[in-house]
């Protein structure tokens, strides 16, 4: 079968309005995309992928493209920040071929595939969880026109009535699982080298309130062999890549598991520059020291708040005092960017935790801290924190289902949204405006040929990637 798989950019933020979509980045390429992509050529299928989000391009443009090619299938990655844009596409696409079968997967039609296929009729299958091997099993019955009542992992109609088939067991053994051929996506990734996205686990040890990703994963952890990955990087080392990201939900969480990979990384002379995100109460210097020594360049760190009592409602387990303590040691251990991000606007967060939140932030650049980012506190399908305000009655569930909800949208006498965003936004000039923070900054870059190249990147106009190629379509 002729399969397209869309990963959709943000340029819808309503059902009729829409945005200009400006390309932030093109460096993170879509892995779980990718994996579904490469499971299927496996297969025999003729598959394309198609990153929407560093294009650039119209929802027309794209409906146009589809039309061209004529797919069997046409596929979607789809996220609460990008569902809009999904199912603009995927109607217009169903209104040009009635007979073009719509299959949605990723984090919104597994938490959500009952109002998915109830709100939207051009969509005919929901893969929740995990897709690789629901997919192919999926497919494998609709050539065969035979039933899907047996294929684990879907939702669907029939009869006019939602069908929901149970769960697909999870892949036990990730180390089964093929590496994906990059070459699969016709763009080009750069940050401060060619660069890809890869994973060494799946799930979370951890349950934070606002986040999805570990029941997305059923509460599993499961961790790819350190030699599994090594040899994915000697294979990416040998394609050219030049930097990887690794995507884990916690890439940190098992110490002597990384002390492992990063010793192995050594061995086989692995010269990949490599970013990942961590947790704070998982740095110790000596072992970040032996992540630079393998090529770490960047931790992502979620410090999340200043206070204390936030931090449990969100069961972090985590305390400020440990981030100081990871900002500190990162710094000592050489790590060349040290991001930390921070959510604002919990349900009855007060005005003075939000400021203790801030400066908190600014005084973590004393410590080392390259940059940090404020958001605020989003309650999104498959959260505890969505499940509460639900049960509440706080979340009109037939209105806002598959959206991403700002919690001081809703909870009563919460702080005014607007003041948080506008504050937000001054304290990260504030930080990228001190002079210390500029010195410092300036004499990193000079003494780093690796800064020198990502800073080039990331201010150079950004090439636009159409999809219209003949050999490949």
């Amino acid at each position: 079968m002729k399969i397209i798989i869309i990963y959709s950019g943000p340029i819808l933020t309503s059902e009729t309005t829409e945005k200009e979509l400006k390309i932030v980045q093109d460096y993170q390429m879509p892995l779980g995309v990718l994996y579904l992509g490469q499971i299927l050529k496996d297969n025999g299928h003729n598959v394309i992928l198609f990153d929407h989000n560093i294009t650039g391009m119209s929802i027309n443009s794209v409906v146009n493209w589809i039309k061209k090619v004529n797919p069997d299938i046409l596929g979607f990655s789809v996220l609460s920040s990008s569902l809009f844009t999904s199912n603009a596409i995927a109607k217009k696409a169903k209104e040009r071929n009635p007979n073009l079968i719509i299959v949605y997967g990723s984090y919104i039609p597994t938490f959500c595939a009952h109002e998915v296929l109830k709100h939207c009729n051009y969509v005919d299958f929901c893969v929740r969880n995990e897709g690789e091997l629901t997919i192919i099993e999926l497919l494998n019955t609709l050539e065969r026109n035979q039933s899907v009542s047996e294929v684990l992992g879907i939702t669907y109609r029939c009869n006019g009535e939602i069908i929901e088939n149970p769960d697909r067991p999870l892949i036990q053994d990730l180390d089964t699982i093929p590496f994906p051929n990059r070459k699969l996506f016709r763009h080009s990734y750069q940050f401060s080298g060619k660069v890809t996205t890869i994973i060494s686990s799946r799930g979370c040890p951890y349950r934070c309130r606002f986040c999805n990703c570990w029941k997305f994963a059923k509460g599993k952890w499961r961790l790819r062999s350190v030699e599994n990955v090594v040899e994915e990087m000697l294979y990416l080392q040998n394609e050219g890549f030049q930097e990887i990201l690794f995507t884990d939900d916690c890439f940190n969480a098992n110490q002597n598991r990384i002390l492992k990979l990063c010793k192995l990384m050594k061995q086989e002379k692995i010269e990949l520059d490599w970013h990942a995100v961590g947790r704070i109460d998982k740095c110790d210097t000596p072992f970040l020291r032996t992540m630079v020594k393998s090529g770490c360049k960047t931790l992502v760190y979620g410090i999340e708040s200043a206070n204390q009592r936030i931090l449990d409602y969100y069961a972090k387990k985590i305390t400020p005092a440990m981030a100081i303590d990871a900002i500190k040691n990162s710094k000592k251990a050489g790590i060349e960017f040290i991001f930390g991000g921070f959510i604002i606007g919990a349900p009855t967060e007060t005005l003075e935790e939000v400021l203790n939140t801030i400066r908190f932030g600014l005084k973590l650049q004393e410590y080392g801290l390259s940059l940090l980012q404020f958001q605020l506190l989003y309650l999104s399908p498959g959260t505890d924190l969505y499940q509460e305000f639900l049960e509440k009655g706080l979340i009109d569930q037939e209105k806002y289902w598959g959206r991403e909800i700002p919690a001081v949208d809703i909870f009563p006498n919460s702080l005014n949204k607007n003041y948080l965003e506008i504050l937000a936004k001054k304290t990260f000039k504030q930080f990228i405006t001190t002079k210390s923070f500029l010195i410092s900054e300036y004499l990193k870059s000079a003494k780093s040929l690796y800064r020198l190249r990502a800073m080039r990147h990331i201010f150079q106009p950004k090439r636009i990637y159409l999809p219209f190629d003949e050999e490949k379509t």
